[in-house]
C-alpha cells in the first residue's frame, strides 16, 4: 500500500519541482544606436571644444560591449596615468587644462579641440568592427589625428585582440607589405629601408595598430608618425575577402 501511495504522489512532486524552475527571458540580439557629447568652454576669444560620437549597444552581451566602447572613448580624453577615472572626471580635467593654460598664458592665440567620431563599420555572424576617427589640437604646429578599430566577437561581445582577429600574422604581413609598396609607388627592387621615407624598426616592416573591417573590406591604417613623417599622412591599405581568404576573421 505504501509503495502504491509513493507512485501516486510522485507526479505531484515532479510537477511542483518543475513549477519552481524559472527560466530567464531570451535577450534581444545585439544591435547598436548612437550617443553623443558636444560641449564648449570659452575664455575671451579662445574656446575649448569637445565633441564625441560613439555607438551604444543594446541586447545580448551589451554591457560588456558598452564597457569596451567606454574604455576606447575614454582614452581620447585621458591625459593622466589613472585609467580608473570616470568620464566626467576626464572631461573636467580636459577643460581644467584649458583654463590653466589661459591663466598662465592669457595671450595664447589658440584654443583646444577634440573631435572623436565612432561608428559600427562592419557586422557579420562572428565579428563586429567599430571604427573611430579622431582629431585633437592643444597647441603646436598642427593638430594630431588618427584612426582606430575596436573588434568584437559578435556572439559573446568579447574584445578581439590582434591574435584573435588575425589567423596568420606572417601571411598578412607579407600581403600588406606588397600593398604598402604599391600604395607608396615604390620601384621594384628597392627595399623599404633604402627608400628612406619610412620609420622602420630593426625587424623591418610591421602591421599597423589600426586594423579592422569597414565597407565589407579589411583595412590596415598607418597613422602619422607610426611608419612615416606627419607630412606623409595616413596610409590606408584595403583588402577584399577574395584577397585575404581565411587569413583574418571575417
Amino acid at each position: 500500500m505504501r509503495i502504491l501511495l509513493f507512485f501516486l504522489l510522485l507526479p505531484v512532486f515532479s510537477c511542483a519541482q518543475k513549477e519552481n524552475v524559472v527560466s530567464e527571458p531570451p535577450q534581444d540580439p545585439l544591435s547598436f544606436g548612437l550617443d553623443s557629447l558636444n560641449t564648449e568652454k570659452c575664455i575671451g576669444d579662445n574656446c575649448a571644444t569637445l565633441r564625441i560620437v560613439w555607438p551604444v549597444a543594446r541586447g545580448q552581451n551589451s554591457d560588456q560591449v558598452n564597457q569596451t566602447i567606454h574604455d576606447e572613448v575614454s582614452k581620447y580624453i585621458m591625459f593622466g596615468d589613472d585609467p580608473t577615472m570616470s568620464r566626467d572626471s576626464l572631461i573636467a580635467g580636459y577643460f581644467g587644462m584649458f583654463e590653466e593654460q589661459m591663466r598662465e598664458f592669457p595671450d595664447t592665440p589658440w584654443g583646444y579641440e577634440i573631435d572623436v567620431e565612432g561608428k559600427v563599420s562592419y557586422e557579420s555572424d562572428s565579428t563586429v568592427s567599430i571604427h573611430f576617427g579622431w582629431m585633437s589640437y592643444m597647441g603646436g604646429a598642427h593638430p594630431n589625428h588618427g584612426e582606430d578599430f575596436v573588434n568584437l566577437n559578435a556572439v559573446t561581445g568579447a574584445y578581439l585582440s590582434q591574435d584573435l582577429l588575425i589567423r596568420d600574422q606572417e601571411k598578412l604581413k607579407a600581403v600588406a607589405e606588397q600593398k604598402f609598396r604599391e600604395f607608396h609607388q615604390m620601384a621594384d627592387g628597392v627595399s623599404l629601408t633604402d627608400d628612406g621615407r619610412f620609420f622602420l624598426p630593426e625587424t623591418g616592416f610591421f602591421l599597423a595598430n589600426a586594423m579592422g573591417f569597414d565597407d565589407d573590406k579589411f583595412w590596415i591604417v598607418y597613422v602619422p608618425y607610426e611608419i612615416g613623417p606627419y607630412a606623409m599622412g595616413d596610409t590606408h591599405l584595403e583588402f577584399t575577402k577574395q584577397e585575404l581568404g581565411d587569413i583574418v576573421r571575417w
